[in-house]
């Protein structure tokens, strides 16, 4: 996630080569038709062909990738909002060859890339039910089951990150470690997820442009549509203010940009509501997993005050629990005056810096620490944070 570049003023209806009411028949009567025209042919230019496909108890048929042979070291990469395994991509690649003998796995969580979305009659009257952390963390544990993997490490970016927690909070028996890159444990420290995401974009513009539609019941209707369906003037802001990193390589966010507007509009209101919700300070105060923290200096959407919050529980749960975690500050340079990340790593570390996560996750894995003095990256700890924030108070 990134935080607001430009403001869209602009209100329009969907794209005029589609007639009112061949759209609304298509939106009632053949959504899932479109779905699996989705799943099976959208997303055949970007994703790695060898995607396989498991389905799951949960009733979500799951598209993953994987490298690496069988192995006591297993790691699942988790995605953020809203992403695919794309993103983790590079950084898988760049671990296998830091080892080859782990066993490697992407996943395309439930609503995203291609794998399904949870039952339409179930879920479009309130989407936020059927993406709660709780329900992503069930799929991953279920994924576990069908491969027989008994534990595993994993590996989570921003909502991933929060999935991630959710696993290791529920499940400690099934984790042998997390690493948490650009994450936050409650919505009140990253207010991008209500005052962006939320306010803005899609209750700001998605919804009232979509309820002008003569009979169009939102959000039911709106649920398996997808951003490209809509009038490109509904969505441009993806471009210019979502799938952006200005230190990350072009095709890559092009590929991601690709597939993130092929993403159902219900997986878009589903999960960045179920996110608002989320608070779990507590909870992760009483954390049993060993945790490697990511974080970069401009990070936008996981603010400083976000990573203070996870050392604070963490360093509780420490205490109490006696686990070992690291905290690990990325970049050179701090954010600039504009609030934007402009010239250095931000919330979407691994796009420009698969080579250091992949190294740092190698080093966590063999001794519970990532790597000291890699290039671009300084570690850092809460006392240091808490010094410069006491510092910038007075």
């Amino acid at each position: 996630m990134t935080n607001s570049r430009v403001g869209l003023t602009a209100i329009v209806f969907l794209k005029p080569t589609i007639k009112m009411n061949q759209f609304i028949s298509t939106i009632r009567n053949t959504c899932v038709l479109l779905f699996i025209v989705s799943s099976t042919q959208a997303y055949a230019q970007h994703t790695d062909q060898r995607l396989k496909n498991i389905h799951l108890s949960t009733g979500i048929t799951m598209a993953y990738a994987e490298t690496g042979s069988p192995s006591r070291d297993v790691v699942i990469f988790l995605h953020g909002y809203p992403d695919t395994h794309l993103s983790f991509k590079e950084t898988m690649e760049e671990l296998a060859l830091l080892n080859p003998k782990r066993k490697l796995y992407a996943l395309d969580q439930r609503g995203h890339g291609a794998s399904t979305m949870p039952v339409e009659k179930e879920c479009a009257a309130d989407p936020e039910h059927c993406f709660t952390p709780a329900m992503f963390a069930k799929d991953v544990i279920a994924f576990m089951d069908q491969l027989n993997i008994s534990a595993a490490y994993i590996v989570g970016h921003s909502m991933g990150s929060v999935i991630t927690q959710e696993v290791a909070l529920s499940y400690p028996e099934r984790v042998r470690g997390i690493v948490l890159i650009g994450s936050f444990a409650s919505a009140k420290a990253a207010p991008v997820i209500q005052d962006y995401v939320i306010d803005e974009k899609i209750e700001g513009i998605w919804k009232p442009a979509l309820k002008k539609i003569p009979g169009f019941n939102w959000p039911i209707d709106a649920y398996m549509l997808r951003p490209v369906d809509l009038d490109p003037e509904l969505s441009s802001w993806i471009k210019t203010d979502w799938v952006y990193d200005p230190t990350a390589d072009d095709a890559l966010i092009t590929a991601i940009y690709d597939q993130t507007m092929q993403i159902r509009l219900g997986t878009w209101i589903g999960a960045i509501k179920a996110l608002s919700r989320l608070d779990n300070l507590k909870r992760l105060s009483n954390c049993r997993v060993s945790t490697l923290v990511l974080w970069a200096l401009q990070d936008v959407a996981c603010p400083e005050a976000a990573q203070l919050e996870i050392q604070k529980a963490l360093e509780k749960a420490q205490r109490k629990n006696g686990i070992v975690y690291s905290f690990k500050k990325c970049g050179k340079k701090p954010l600039p005056e504009s609030g934007m990340q402009e010239d250095d790593l931000g919330h979407n570390l691994q796009w420009a810096a698969a080579v250091e996560v992949a190294g740092d996750i190698d080093s966590f894995i063999r001794t519970g620490k990532p790597l000291p003095g890699l290039p671009y990256a300084n570690p850092g700890n809460i006392k240091e944070m808490l010094v410069e924030q006491e510092t910038t108070n007075n």
